[in-house]
């Protein structure tokens, strides 16, 4: 049944009988009593099994570690090797370089000694037949 106050607003009266935290303690204890109770295992079976995953665990983590550490060393390993090969090719490449480097180097003192020589040989001519233009002058 609803109570008004005298301004005819409907109001709800909640009457306590004590604090809620005497009902949160025996719940507290049924629970762990029920619990102790229905545990499939002891304290001393209990720590046991924890003992035994922790450590399953350990070496899980171990062995994964173990793998990462090979796996880093192998991609470490591969990185140096085509580094080593990278490095061969272009020291390969350079070494080419410098053997067309140095044939182009001799083709053109080659051909600047053909020439010079052509040269001196036409400059020889001139002489030649610009003496023999004055003997005949002369």
């Amino acid at each position: 049944m609803r109570n008004y106050d005298d301004d005819g607003v409907p109001y709800v009266v909640i009457e306590r009988s004590g604090s809620g935290l005497m009902p949160f303690v025996w719940g507290a204890l049924i629970g762990a009593a029920a619990a102790l109770l229905l545990a499939p295992k002891s304290g001393a079976e209990t720590q046991q099994e924890l003992k035994e995953r922790a450590r399953r665990l350990r070496e899980r983590a171990e062995e994964k570690a173990g793998e990462l550490q090979e796996t880093f060393q192998d991609a470490v390993a591969q990185g140096r090797r085509q580094v080593e090969e990278k490095y061969e090719v272009a020291k390969e490449k350079v070494s080419e370089g410098r053997q067309r480097a140095q044939q182009a180097l001799d083709a053109g003192r080659k051909a600047a000694k053909a020439a010079r020589s052509e040269m001196e040989e036409r400059i020889a001519e001139a002489r030649q037949s610009s003496k023999g233009g004055d003997a005949a002058a002369g």
